[in-house]
């Protein structure tokens, strides 16, 4: 790993600032910068595009006339943004810190190994079929797993789409699945199984600590989706007593939260969606309006300046406690400029590379996740 030489620490923002503009001039239209939502302020002011991460993935995938990516996300995204870029091109994250702490919950070998344990549970003779599918917060590795075993990715926009396909019938397009491997969070997976109407009881942990996953293969025959033990830090910090506190504070209020918050906190909300589709309802939100939203601050404060006429805060604010993505604030200035001068020196640090045969089965599953829709608006409680 590669780290920030000392001439870059001494600068001050106002410099930092400038330099980067300048950088980004002289690199031109060889270089795009990818912002993700959860991004700070001060970071994403110069992305060219700004999204979620399958906004992102796509705007990747898209890029052919720029030979730098320079990716302001962590990890995962890189390494997606690489596998969707073609070979000329280099993809480069300013901080190798930057990674995801749901992504390293689950190790590739780890998954395919449980996958063969629960096809195995599940027993030949039932010829019940099980699809992976792995959320685009996972390792390349992971992904090039789940296309070997016929699943594909997905991201908080389309999961629910995706978990149809994987449930549908071939001969509709669908993978022809019995039931749903879902890696690695939990919380999305028993959300999004809840909301297409199955019940928790159809749902089963698979915790890779415990021997076979601690699952019996009773349980194995009889569920339909098997969790991953794995979540996001940011999301497991909303409660159901924040959401009360919200409820007493503003009676009029709106809870917004992301699916991956645990099951009890995205019922006891008025909606659940992911990024992209919180800043489309905020956006649709008539003045005056009250929103507590359950998701990373960075996007929600950057959505409560934009939208000055609503009322607009993070969930946490009722804990004081701040939800935000250490992983992800491990992108700065410093390390910005850092990222294009080496581009211009012709020396790109922390480059981005995924091996070509984990790349090429990774793709799969990061292309079906790209033709299947997303769900347009949020999901509501009732």
């Amino acid at each position: 790993m590669e780290t920030l030489p000392s001439k870059y620490h001494a600068l001050d923002r106002n410099e930092l600032q400038a330099r980067i503009t300048e950088a980004k001039q002289a690199l031109g239209p060889s270089l795009c910068i990818l912002g993700h939502h959860y991004q700070r302020e001060e970071v994403i002011q110069f992305a060219d595009f700004r999204g979620d991460s399958l906004k992102l993935s796509q705007i990747a995938a898209e890029q052919h006339e720029a030979k730098y990516i320079v990716f302001c996300g962590v990890h995962f995204m890189a390494e997606s943004a690489d596998i969707l870029s073609s070979d000329e091109q280099v993809v480069c994250i300013p901080n190798m810190r930057a990674g995801c702490a749901m992504a390293e919950m689950a190790d590739d070998q780890a998954v395919a190994s449980a996958m063969d344990e629960l096809i195995a549970m599940a027993g030949d003779t039932a010829g019940e079929k099980i699809i992976p599918v792995s959320y685009v917060n996972s390792t390349a590795a992971i992904k090039a797993i789940t296309a070997k075993f016929g699943g594909a990715c997905c991201t908080s926009s389309n999961v629910r789409n995706v978990f149809e396909w994987a449930l549908a019938d071939e001969k509709n397009g669908g993978a022809g699945g019995d039931k749903i491997f879902a890696v690695p969070d939990q919380h999305l997976a028993r959300n999004t199984a809840v909301m297409m109407g199955y019940s928790e009881d159809d749902c089963f942990l698979y915790d890779p600590s415990l021997p076979a996953g601690g699952l019996s293969a009773e349980q194995v025959r009889a569920g339909k989706f098997f969790l991953w033990k794995g979540h996001c830090y940011v999301h497991q910090l909303f409660t159901t007593e924040q959401i009360e506190w919200a409820r007493q504070k503003f009676p009029n209020v709106k809870v917004i939260v992301h699916p991956e918050c645990p099951r009890q906190v995205v019922a006891a909300s008025d909606a659940a969606g992911s990024t992209s589709q919180i800043i489309t309802a905020v956006a649709g939100a008539p003045p005056g309006a009250v929103l507590a939203i359950g998701t990373e601050e960075n996007l929600v404060r950057r959505l409560a300046a934009k939208h000055s006429d609503k009322i607009i805060f993070p969930l946490s604010e009722a804990s004081r406690t701040p939800a935000r993505c250490a992983q992800m604030a491990q992108i700065d200035l410093s390390h910005l400029l850092w990222s294009l001068e080496s581009i211009i020196e012709g020396k790109p640090v922390n480059v981005v590379r995924v091996d070509a045969e984990t790349a090429e089965l990774a793709k799969i599953a990061l292309q079906r996740m790209i033709d299947i829709k997303a769900v347009p608006g949020l999901t509501k409680m009732s």
